[in-house]
């Protein structure tokens, strides 16, 4: 009769302990999910706050400034080899001159201070609700990728996106996407997230 018992209780431990494991994996998976949808909520709250310590946190201004070279020449080189005549030769000045006029304009205006001027503007003029109600679309693309668009009220940038990564244990903006520069590098292509890679 002992044994039986001991039987019990071993069991009920075990039944104690999968129930423990699975209740903390769940735990960590909502928080997971979550995390992203918080890291926006802090940059919509940071920038309705005009908070540039946090905005400087939340996104890495780094990468988000070579990802944005990056795709502005890759669209200059494109127009400029794709197109002809005065369209051709503009768009080749323009990818001769990026270094020494886009770098330094970046550098001022892809800014924590920057970004919260123009969001400002957007916001003063009309062209944009706040970050959080702009959300038009926000999900992973891969599990340490999340991609967002935004709707704005402007038409001549109805949407912009940006991409966030999981660097180490937290959610940045390490990429922005911009409706020109998107429909420049692929021509007719459209989805519910940004397209670039």
């Amino acid at each position: 009769m002992q044994h039986a018992d001991t039987v019990v209780v071993r069991g009920s431990r075990n039944v104690h302990r999968r129930t423990l494991v699975l209740l903390i994996l769940t735990t960590l998976l909502i928080g997971y999910l979550a995390y992203p949808y918080v890291t926006l909520y802090r940059l919509d709250r940071a920038l309705e706050d005009h908070d540039a310590g946090t905005v400087a946190e939340l996104i890495d201004w780094t990468a988000v400034r070579e990802r944005l070279k990056a795709d502005v020449t890759s669209s200059l080189a494109i127009q400029a080899y794709g197109s002809s005549g005065a369209e051709a030769v503009g768009a080749a000045i323009a990818l001769a001159l990026t270094p020494y006029v886009f770098d330094p304009v970046t550098e001022r205006v892809v800014s924590p201070s920057g970004l919260i001027a123009w969001y400002s503007e957007a916001r003063r003029s009309g062209q944009s609700s706040s970050l959080w109600e702009a959300i038009s679309y926000a999900f992973f693309r891969t599990p340490t990728r999340f991609d967002v668009t935004l709707r704005m009220n402007d038409p001549q940038y109805s949407n912009i996106g940006f991409e966030m990564r999981l660097q180490g244990m937290r959610w940045r903006v390490n990429r922005l996407v911009w409706p020109r520069i998107r429909s420049i590098a692929s021509p007719g292509l459209t989805s519910p997230g940004p397209t670039t890679e």
